[in-house]
């Protein structure tokens, strides 16, 4: 291989354009490509050079492709010409097929995007394209309008069918994603000092309507993907308990071992959990408990997948979460989504939709636990700093240690324990980091690292590589390499590409002051 094709190769392989994604799909270089969109161009009657760079600039630059490019391209992957102007440009391209649309906000729903998600989400690769930003909007209008209608009414009205009664008088509620949200009316600027004074108030009204109900759940469980076994256990309050106990568990091996050693385990208990629900006959609570077990598992899903820099894979887990929790009642692990997606979107590179996610979460924290609303405020105050809000993310983590403090008189959930003082610390030094504050970064990462359970050894390998870098900003170079070396030493001992990277960047910094 030529330097050049090797060149390409790795640029085609780091880029998440949803058009790198449908290359790699098929083979195709950027010339490949361009030649498939000419020889198509043809035979539509327009004449047309198969030139390599201007695909180069659809994908890289955001450049958006001349109206007979995009039609020969969607000829040439069968696409309809109407969803060209039904979806414009990127959307229409098939990258998407995990991230169902449309969806109601009710039991039925969820089980829906569930299927969808075990459906699409196993066999995907890195660099699977991240959702657009009017999709995470979309989303963000459909949670707080589904919030307006209340949270308990999808698993609480399951009765004695379990969740599958709920899908018969839930099915017809949905809501409209242009119905007026808080997110959609304020856009990327909405006023987030102001949400430090509405910490302890409820999510804010809005007002519902419908869109179109999908496939139903039965039709969507007809799959050999079912456990037919799993299908016809008993599911009383022992195997919940037993299953609640595993996702703790795998959350601790996550902690130790990195995404990539529980991302399978994930996926595997997520598809036991389907089964269960599929088969409906389980109490009210035991149902609601499901749904519960079913999003903390998304949850950590989303995580795992970021970990292993499988980000849109993440994206597609949060998401199906925020539903699954939604028709659980579940607004603490709603949070805890909110926030899952807010980190994903900064390490993504995408700041203006991390601020976008983080202030959703504030919402949904209202009223919930003291350590969730520290939680919620410490997702937004990374949120400020990928977009340079110096004053807006000193202001997040002011009310998140706040927040934090009276957690100490009031327990928060279960899964959250491992966010703490050391936690807080290392988040609050990274935010200084991308602010370009060094100088405050370094003693919060070095207190984040004395103060941390040894037993987290992903995160302490992540922030000794902070701090190291902290360190290096400083003048501190033989510092850097001594904490640089112990973060390599613990990364043998854990799966995470996000760390691998991130060694690397830190790499390129000290030798380039030898």
């Amino acid at each position: 291989m030529s330097g050049a094709d090797a060149g390409e190769r790795q640029s085609a392989a780091a880029s998440t354009h949803p058009l790198a994604y449908v290359r790699r799909r098929h083979g195709w270089s950027y010339q490949d490509l361009a030649r498939v969109i000419a020889d198509n161009a043809r035979i539509l009657g327009v004449p047309m050079a198969a030139r390599r760079e201007k695909v180069w600039r659809w994908e890289h630059w955001g450049v958006v492709p001349e109206a007979d490019s995009q039609r020969a391209l969607a000829r040439a992957l069968g696409i309809p010409s109407r969803e060209l102007e039904l979806r414009p440009w990127p959307r229409w391209l098939p990258a998407h097929g995990g991230m169902p649309d449309g969806l109601p906000w009710t039991v039925e729903g969820s089980f829906t995007a569930l299927t969808a998600l075990l459906d699409n989400g196993a066999s995907d690769p890195r660099g699977f394209p991240i959702a657009d930003e009017q999709a995470l909007l979309d989303a963000i209008a459909d949670w707080d309008a589904a919030g307006a209608e209340g949270t308990t009414g999808a698993a609480g009205s399951a009765g004695s069918g379990g969740a599958a009664g709920a899908m018969g008088s839930m099915g017809s509620r949905a809501v409209d994603k242009k119905a007026g949200s808080p997110s959609a009316a304020a856009g990327r600027g909405s006023a987030s000092a102001a949400m430090a004074e509405r910490w302890d108030e409820p999510v804010p009204g809005t007002r519902s309507g419908r869109v179109p109900r999908q496939a139903s759940a039965a039709a969507a469980f007809r799959d050999d993907a079912v456990d037919k076994a799993v299908a016809a256990a008993v599911v009383d309050g022992p195997v919940i308990d037993w299953l609640e106990a595993g996702v703790l568990g795998l959350r601790k091996l996550d902690d130790r071992l990195g995404g990539a050693a529980v991302r399978h385990r994930v996926e595997a208990d997520l598809r036991m959990v389907r089964g269960l629900l599929h088969r409906g006959q389980h109490e009210r609570a035991h149902g609601a408990r499901l749904l519960r077990v079913a999003a903390d598992l998304a949850q950590l899903g989303g995580w795992a997948a970021t970990d292993t820099g499988r980000l849109g894979a993440a994206q597609r887990h949060y998401l199906t979460g925020l539903r699954l929790a939604h028709s659980a009642g579940d607004r603490p692990l709603a949070v805890a989504l909110w926030g899952g997606l807010a980190l994903h979107a900064v390490i993504a590179g995408q700041p203006r939709d991390a601020v976008a996610a983080a202030e959703a979460g504030v919402r949904a924290a209202g009223g919930t636990p003291p350590a969730v609303r520290a939680l919620a405020a410490s997702r937004l105050s990374r949120a400020h700093a990928a977009v340079g809000a110096d004053g807006a993310s000193r202001r997040a983590v002011s009310e998140a240690e706040r927040q934090l403090d009276l957690a100490e008189r009031e327990s928060g959930p279960s899964w959250l324990y491992w966010f703490d003082a050391a936690e807080l610390a290392a988040q609050t030094g990274q935010s200084l980091l991308d602010l370009g504050h060094a100088h405050e970064a370094r003693p919060l990462l070095e207190q984040a690292l004395a103060m941390q359970d040894a037993s987290y050894v992903r995160d302490r390998c992540l922030y000794s590589a902070r701090a190291a870098t902290a360190r290096a900003l400083t003048g501190d170079l033989e510092g850097a390499r001594t904490l640089g070396r112990e973060a390599a030493r613990l990364s043998r001992h854990c799966g995470s590409p996000r760390i691998a990277d991130t060694l690397d960047a830190l790499k390129v910094r000290l030798d380039a002051t030898r």
